[in-house]
């Protein structure tokens, strides 16, 4: 099975609902699996007191998940041309 992460940050659920629609896609390809996931928001509270899990929605995506698939989306809302920080944190790091 050919994994394909769709990585994405959404604020307002566009992002999120458009992630959701490029897996029905993904899935629709015999022999491929769509992963969803996303980023925390980047926040001045120290990560290690923060949640691993998000209260709700897609799971945030781990340096495995990147690791064990064969090809990668990414979604993001744009702010003066540039991609969300949260999502360029994640890369960063």
């Amino acid at each position: 099975m050919i994994k394909i992460l769709i990585l994405y940050y959404s604020r307002s659920g566009h992002v999120k609902a458009m992630a959701e629609q490029i897996s029905r896609g993904v899935e629709s390809v015999s022999g491929c699996e769509a992963l969803i996931r996303t980023v925390p928001p980047v926040s001045t509270v120290c990560e290690a007191t923060e949640d691993t899990i998000p209260a709700e929605g897609h799971l945030y995506v781990s340096h495995a998940d990147l690791k064990n698939c064969a090809g990668l989306i990414m979604g993001s809302p744009t702010r003066f041309g540039n991609m969300a920080a949260p999502l360029k944190y994640f890369i960063d790091s």
